[in-house]
């Protein structure tokens, strides 16, 4: 047996199996499968990214394709509506006649979102909040203000937007920040005779700032809740840079509530939490 295994006999015998396992491999991967797959004959799946879906429907019919709109589709607010966004197989893939193209279509209509709360926040939380909504950042407009880079208002397509109101997704957000330091000069206001509310909403429309408060309980009640004096005192014809702060002196108690001065009454109780 040990000299047919060193023998020539059984050495022409590996060598003529390895020359048919050769052949064999040749004629399966050359000859059986392309004529079994038939591998050259498949179709070039055509580009349509981007076109009308009809028009990409015809493309596709025209190159033996069946093409079928995915459910799952999206919005590009970059391109325009019923556009071709994605297809599957991709283009310029080799597939069998007859085969199916899934084609993701740019939504017709924007999904609609919740307007975020953006005021208070600074400019890049802002944009932050948007963007994590779907929303972005359009016009940005400064305006004297010591919150520096601080939103003040929020627009959308000219007019105030308060948040919770559902606008389309990929919307752009106008909004008003303060520029920080102010400039200029403003005439320096007469206060006195004014509430406490009344002063508050001219210095701001002055972009003038508040500084001390001092109040003095000894005064007449007609004048209770009235401002009697104020730092810089006024003269007629001054002026004062922007920005700057007034003190004022305003006849009656200092307030025990959040809710402001009270002219010619008492200030009201405090609630108590059962009366909530």
């Amino acid at each position: 047996m040990l000299r047919y295994f060193i023998s020539r006999e059984f050495l022409l015998t590996l060598i003529g199996l390895g020359l048919l396992g050769v052949l064999l491999y040749l004629a399966v991967f050359f000859w059986i499968m392309p004529v079994y797959t038939r591998h050259g004959s498949g179709v070039l799946v055509p580009d349509v990214s981007e076109k009308p879906y009809k028009e990409a429907v015809a493309i596709l019919k025209k190159s033996k394709l069946r093409p079928t709109a995915d459910p799952d589709s999206v919005f590009m607010e970059n391109l325009p509506p019923g556009v071709i966004i994605k297809q599957y197989p991709a283009p310029y893939s080799r597939v069998k006649p007859n085969r199916t193209i899934s084609l993701t279509i740019n939504k017709f209509q924007p999904p609609m979102v919740a307007m975020p709360e953006v005021v208070d926040q600074t400019l890049y939380q802002a944009k932050v909040r948007l963007e994590n909504w779907g929303l972005s950042i359009g016009k940005v407009m400064r305006k004297p203000d010591f919150a520096e880079n601080a939103v003040l208002e929020a627009k959308y397509k000219g007019g105030d937007i308060t948040p919770g109101t559902k606008i389309p997704r990929g919307s752009k957000i106008d909004v008003i920040v303060g520029s920080g330091l102010v400039s200029g000069k403003v005439t320096l206001p007469d206060l006195t005779g004014y509430t406490y509310e009344d002063a508050i909403a001219i210095l701001t429309e002055l972009n003038l700032g508040l500084g001390s408060v001092v109040y003095e309980e000894n005064a007449p009640a007609e004048q209770i809740g009235k401002i009697y004096d104020q730092r810089p005192r006024y003269i007629q014809g001054d002026s004062v840079n922007m920005g700057s702060s007034i003190d004022l002196y305003i006849y009656g108690s200092e307030p025990t509530s959040n809710e402001g001065i009270v002219v010619e009454g008492e200030l009201p109780e405090s609630k108590n939490d059962d009366d909530e």
